[in-house]
């Protein structure tokens, strides 16, 4: 059964990477009463809304790989679960493995048309799945045929005009009872669960039968999100954490906190989260989470997307909203310098950019914000007393050590293998390692005194290079000549020429405060030279054949962490070829 939620879980976030893809459109958000919008709580804790057109044929043309033989044990398990709710789902899983293949299989198996719209959303705390499909019949065929081989039933339902169908995964003596519940109108899927803890009018709002109270389309929420980032309207996806704090905290003070309450109720437990629905803990963690209030996703510019069926190339902004301008503020201080280069193609490149300067007052900064307020709740007093004991006071050794170091970072911009040996040999290899400093000359002198190989090297001012193969001895196996070279304010170890051209060129750039962490990967440059060596490692024909979906992706993804005025932002990057036919 595990293996069988596992493969659910692929469904899941095949799903969710396609609603969470977005694109520049028209203003969706302001539809008339059609708007789905319309019947999304604006007390949801979660959001996620593609509301202009995807191109979904060309997105799964461009990034649907040639799909690996699915592994027999995992076929098997679909195949024999003792429960027909887990041969149902199994069902349901084998058919998104099976129509991956290709976009046009995907797209007939689900209903889905060339360019859709969906949401993801939550009714108190049931999941709300909403997308677009082509045809009623074939939606539900796909129901049918998991039906069939799980011998597993639906009951049909109606809700006024709406015929749905109820699947019981759950139902006992205790009265607890938990349905997968799907239906279909207008044009839109929609999946959801229905439970013995909500009520019909909960259900009726899921299934867009019925407006809550307040809805997202009328409250503002959408709006101020783009004006505050700077996001399209229509793409924005948010988690809301004073909503979390608040269901979690108090007894009604929204629709999860009132659905959790009856849930307690019912299963005789109201004091599971009687420790943290006090006074004091309603105060000190909504004032938390008024500092830290949203998790918001979105993306800025038309080109933060391009999709054709031969190239996908999709940039989304994570922004972790602060109103905390103190520990803000002390991690803006530490961060350091990213080089360039790192900008540029890169088999595999890496940069962490911390001001070792900044370092131990930021941390210790950060450490004092933690407890300057003495919590009542009793779970953040534990915490508080965890933290306390955790003293940033002991990196003043360490930072004395790294003075004026800015930051670190690797690439290799290309390298190559020889498998004919008797064992595999690295024939070439472009790369480096930089430090970046105020002074690394300083740095590399001190360095010498715990390496003593390196006692003998002289560091020449002009940035010549000075060979270091005597006094790094590499294996045999690996053919490169590693040069050791200043170039301005960065100590730069580099080997071949892609790696002397970027040691280059940060003769001319000063280690400014401008990131703190970014990492880059070309899975087709790194994997294709490797793959024979992994495919001879595993000895197994169908390890084999699982790794032969690597030798078709052409992808390479990157990403970015910096701090701005409104959070710590995390920026990923993901451009994807097509495979050749």
């Amino acid at each position: 059964m595990r293996k069988v939620i596992l493969a659910g879980a692929v469904v899941v976030a095949g799903a969710a990477g396609y609603f969470l893809t977005q694109q520049q459109g028209g203003d969706a958000i302001t539809e008339t009463k059609t708007s789905p919008l319309a019947y999304v709580p604006a007390d949801t804790v979660f959001f996620s809304g593609q509301l202009a057109p995807f191109p979904l044929k060309d997105y799964l043309q461009s990034t649907t790989f040639s799909q690996p033989q699915i592994p027999q044990d995992l076929l098997e398990e679909l195949d024999d679960s003792t429960e027909p709710q887990g041969r149902f789902l199994g069902s349901l899983a084998k058919s998104y493995l099976t129509a991956a293949s290709s976009a046009e299989a995907f797209q007939k198996a689900f209903a889905l048309p060339d360019e859709m719209k969906a949401i993801v959303y939550a009714v108190g705390f049931l999941p709300v799945i909403r997308y677009e499909v082509t045809d009623e019949k074939a939606f539900w065929t796909l129901l049918d045929k998991a039906e069939l081989e799980s011998e597993f039933k639906h009951e049909a339902r109606t809700l006024g005009s709406l015929n749905y169908r109820a699947y019981p995964l759950e139902k006992n003596e205790r009265g607890e009872l938990l349905e997968l519940v799907v239906a279909y109108e207008d044009g839109w899927a929609t999946w959801t669960i229905n439970t013995h803890v909500n009520d019909q009018a909960t259900l009726e709002t899921a299934l867009a039968q019925k407006a809550p109270a307040a809805a997202l389309k009328d409250s503002g929420i959408i709006d101020g999100i783009a004006t505050k980032h700077g996001f399209q309207k229509d793409v924005i996806s948010y988690i809301d954490h004073k909503g979390l704090v608040t269901a979690f905290t108090t007894a009604e003070g929204n629709t999860l906190a009132k659905m959790l309450t009856k849930a307690m109720q019912l299963d005789g437990s109201p004091d599971d989260l009687a420790m943290i629905r006090t006074a004091e803990c309603q105060a000190e963690m909504g004032a938390m989470a008024d500092n830290w209030p949203r998790t918001v996703f979105g993306m800025r510019s038309a080109d933060d997307m391009k999709i054709t069926p031969e190239h996908s190339f999709m940039r989304m902004s994570i922004v972790v909203e602060s109103n905390n301008k103190v520990v803000m503020d002390a991690l803006t201080s530490m961060q350091g310098f990213i080089p360039s280069y790192l900008k540029e193609a890169q088999v595999l490149g890496f940069g962490l950019g911390i001001d070792a300067n900044k370092l131990g007052p930021a941390l210790g900064t950060i450490w004092s914000n933690m407890l300057e307020p003495v919590y009542k709740c009793e779970p953040l007093a534990e915490m508080q007393m965890g933290i306390r004991q955790a003293n940033p006071a002991g990196l003043a050794m360490f930072t004395g050590m790294a003075q004026g170091v800015k930051g670190i970072a690797m690439g290799i911009q290309d390298f190559s293998l020889n498998l004919d040996a008797p064992q595999p040999t690295v024939d070439s290899l472009d790369g480096l390692v930089s430090l970046s400093a105020d002074n690394p000359e300083v740095l590399f002198n001190m360095a010498k005194s715990f390496a003593p190989p390196l006692a003998a090297v002289q560091l020449p001012a002009d940035g010549s290079p000075v060979d270091l193969s005597t006094v790094i001895p590499l294996p045999p196996e690996v053919k490169a000549k590693p040069m050791l070279t200043l170039k301005g304010k960065h100590l730069v170890i580099y080997s071949g020429e892609g790696g002397k051209a970027a040691a280059d060129s940060l003769a001319t750039e000063a280690p400014v405060s401008n990131g703190l962490y970014s990492i880059a990967l070309d899975y087709k440059k790194l994997f294709t030279p490797i793959l024979p060596v992994l495919e001879m490692a595993a000895g197994d024909p169908e390890v084999s054949s699982q790794l032969e979906v690597l030798k078709k992706m052409d992808m390479r993804a990157k990403i970015d962490l910096n701090l701005t005025p409104q959070g710590i932002e995390i920026v990923t990057e993901a451009d994807i070829k097509a495979p050749k036919k």
